[in-house]
């Protein structure tokens, strides 16, 4: 079948001719899709005990170390330099140095230091580099499975290596939106009005500003402007989770060349072990020792643990000697948060082709299916790209792609009714 590349609606919904699921509460080396700020006393400083190293050997980066920009690629790019910076300090050039994981953090920590003269060692369990940037393709277009955007792109470090790569960019336009209801949008603004103010912004959940009951209208405005950023309801976020950076100053970027090729500038001549599952990692005023599934053990003098924090909440990797108590609790109060993605391929386009989003909200469950990408305008193709957050990407997550996929269509053909 040769698609119709017709920015013309169709009066009828298509079946899919292709899609592809992201389920990365599923995926063993991420148990989640990147943090978030729950209610608690530590408040922000949270990121900043997480990030702290542990002597002078064993350090810390990834997104939920930032707290400049969690839950980002500059989040996570920035923490891999800073710890870099630490790393050099402490160390002498020449010395040894394990990094755990190849995602953003890892890549940019190893980069860093192997520019410094260390000898760099990057452990990667998965079978690629990226860590939850990661890139596929469908014919020659990429698809982007984990980060999509940089947000805020002025004095973006991800940014500068959009520009190194040469990359293609679309100031993306959150407002070129079919099918949103204002309405709801009025009423949570009503209620949030002055939440950058609450005497208790590090302690009190989002939800205590919102009624039992809402309406919903209410309950759509709420899952898009929370559970589809945070990727957690307003009951799991702090109240001051809504005033982290994303890294930049301006609007966001959406990639129509996908991350891949920043991936691949950031690794440059990395040597990097794929397929290396750490189990465990000791450190001491001596050094450290990685070690992996099936019994290898790699010394070096400093390590750097760039693990997702809901691999970190699992106990995934054991330190030994356990990590002091300072950072445990850092760990139990940040959460992992969910967000995942269905990417549907069609025979032509039957949504409105001029918009940058369209939104909808389900009178059955609002939220679900609330918010989907128009890649007939970002990619030329008949290609939706739908999103969903928190409660229901958790609740979908244990259905079959079959169900997941049914599930979209029913939403779709509703929509367009």
């Amino acid at each position: 079948m040769t698609p119709d590349h017709s920015p013309h609606a169709s009066p009828t919904v298509p079946e899919p001719v292709r899609y592809r699921r992201t389920s990365w509460s599923r995926d063993p080396y991420a148990l989640g899709s990147y943090s978030y700020l729950a209610p608690h006393r530590l408040g922000t400083s949270v990121r900043a005990r997480l990030a702290a190293p542990v002597g002078a050997r064993l350090h810390f980066a990834g997104e939920a170390t930032s707290s400049e920009a969690p839950a980002t690629t500059a989040g996570a790019l920035s923490s891999g330099r800073r710890a870099a910076e630490e790393v050099l300090r402490t160390g002498r050039r020449g010395q040894s140095v394990t990094v755990v994981g190849a995602g953003f953090a890892g890549l940019g920590c190893a980069r860093a230091l192997a520019d410094a003269g260390m000898a760099v060692t990057v452990l990667e369990a998965r079978d690629r580099v990226g860590g939850r940037a990661w890139t596929e393709w469908a014919e020659d277009m990429p698809v982007d499975l984990g980060a999509s955007w940089i947000h805020g792109h002025k004095g973006n470090p991800v940014t500068q290596l959009l520009k190194a790569t040469g990359g293609r960019r679309i100031e993306f336009d959150y407002d070129s939106v079919a099918g949103a209801d204002p309405a709801g949008y009025r009423e949570l603004e009503e209620y949030v009005e002055g939440m950058d103010e609450h005497p208790r912004a590090d302690t009190t959940p989002i939800s205590a500003l919102l009624p039992e009951n809402p309406s919903p209208a209410l309950r759509y405005a709420a899952n898009t402007v929370y559970a589809q950023e945070y990727a957690a309801e307003p009951h799991e976020l702090a109240i001051s989770a809504d005033e982290e950076g994303v890294g930049g100053r301006g609007g966001d970027l959406l990639l129509p060349d996908g991350y891949a090729g920043l991936v691949a500038h950031l690794r440059g001549d990395l040597r990097v072990r794929t397929g290396a599952v750490v189990t465990a990692v000791e450190h001491s005023d001596g050094g450290t020792v990685a070690h992996l599934a099936g019994g290898e053990s790699v010394p070096a003098d400093h390590c750097v643990v760039t693990l997702p924090i809901g691999l970190l909440k699992a106990g995934a990797v054991e330190f030994r000697p356990s990590l002091p108590e300072t950072k445990r609790e850092a760990i139990d109060a940040l959460g992992s948060g969910l967000l995942d993605k269905l990417w549907l391929w069609f025979p032509h386009v039957f949504w409105p082709a001029d918009v940058d989003v369209l939104e909808w909200s389900d009178p059955r469950d609002p939220g679900l299916w609330s918010w989907w990408l128009n890649g007939y305008k970002a990619f030329g193709r008949p290609v939706l790209l739908g999103f969903n957050g928190g409660d229901h990407a958790r609740s979908l997550a244990g259905e079959s792609d079959e169900a997941v996929v049914a599930s979209a269509m029913d939403a779709l053909r509703r929509m367009h009714a």
